[in-house]
């Protein structure tokens, strides 16, 4: 079989990442894989985009508080602008506001939309359904708040990448919130030990930044030993009924040909798409699962970051 196509940016940052951290543990504790987390977005992360201003929230629910970050526009798709929940990566294990700061501040500037980044629980520590918990309280008080923010609470988004791409897929199916879009970057969209996509194989090598080794590691801390929603919607939203896709908002979905988790993505598209949803797919080609994270490094992770924007104002009138 011939050696895929590699974009020669996506192939410098990889040869970059090699050379950064050389040297590091073998097994890296969870600590030390939040911390590299947050140095490869900050070396890697598209430019801090201005913004308007930046605020610190809590919601409170019966539950918990759950942290907000809120990031304003300078340039706002309307006087009360839109607002789009940002769900961030990291296999539910690592990321968070300051790791994500970079793209947070890329979306407002990009969308036009008020950004509110949610800084659920991770695993291990909390598992299932602690962070899709957190993220549907988020959603609540943006529905709640938004009007006397001076947003506006007609058009609300949601998006994640990867386990925020999750994360955000099963807000979408299962909020009473009205949502305008949800955008998915390449996400996981199944957890089934059933599940077979070939390029979670062919891809997950380790060749290609991420490997099998470490989906089937952040499942494994994520959901509980003999979860079973793992096996059901409640935890794979690919294996959501029609009826049930049929009701979550447009979508638009990237992923990226040399992502092991591309299959996936492709066929929650299709399944959205089967069920009469409006979707938009892009498959961008010659580049690695996180390139919109490493924006900063790759090129096409900028384009694509316009293209969300341009598809979130085109959905905010």
């Amino acid at each position: 079989m011939a050696d895929p196509y590699v974009d020669p940016r996506t192939a410098a940052l990889l040869a970059r990442m090699g050379d950064d951290f050389a040297g590091g543990p073998a097994d890296p504790s969870v600590a030390e894989r939040r911390q590299g987390l947050a140095i490869a977005a900050d070396l890697y992360g598209p430019p801090l985009a201005p913004t308007a201003r930046i605020e610190n929230r809590v919601a409170v629910d019966a539950h918990t508080a759950v942290p907000l970050r809120l990031y304003w526009p300078l340039d706002p798709a309307a006087a009360r602008p839109p607002v789009l929940l940002h769900i961030h990566g990291g296999g539910w294990v690592l990321g968070g506001g300051e790791a994500y700061e970079r793209v947070a501040r890329a979306y407002a500037q990009a969308s036009g939309c008020l950004v509110v980044d949610v800084d659920y629980r991770l695993a291990p520590e909390h598992r299932h359904p602690a962070a899709l918990d957190d993220c549907l309280a988020a959603l609540d008080w943006i529905a709640r708040e938004a009007d006397d923010l001076g947003a506006d609470a007609g058009r609300i988004f949601v998006t994640g990448d990867s386990a925020g791409g999750h994360l955000a897929a099963l807000v979408a199916q299962r909020t009473t919130v009205p949502l305008r879009g949800q955008v998915l970057i390449y996400p996981v969209t199944t957890a089934s030990a059933a599940a077979r996509f070939e390029s979670r194989q062919a891809l997950g090598d380790g060749r290609w930044f991420l490997r099998a080794f470490d989906i089937t590691r952040a499942e494994q801390e994520y959901f509980a030993p003999g979860d079973p929603s793992r096996e059901t919607a409640d935890g794979s939203p690919l294996l959501a009924t029609a009826p049930h896709l049929a009701r979550t908002p447009p979508a638009l979905i990237v992923t990226a040909s040399l992502d092991p988790l591309r299959d996936e993505g492709e066929a929650y598209a299709q399944a959205l798409s089967a069920a009469g949803v409006e979707v938009t797919y892009d498959c961008v080609d010659g580049t690695i699962h996180g390139f919109v994270l490493f924006a900063g490094a790759i090129p096409l992770g900028r384009l694509t970051l316009e293209t969300i924007g341009a598809w979130l104002r085109a959905r905010s009138g």
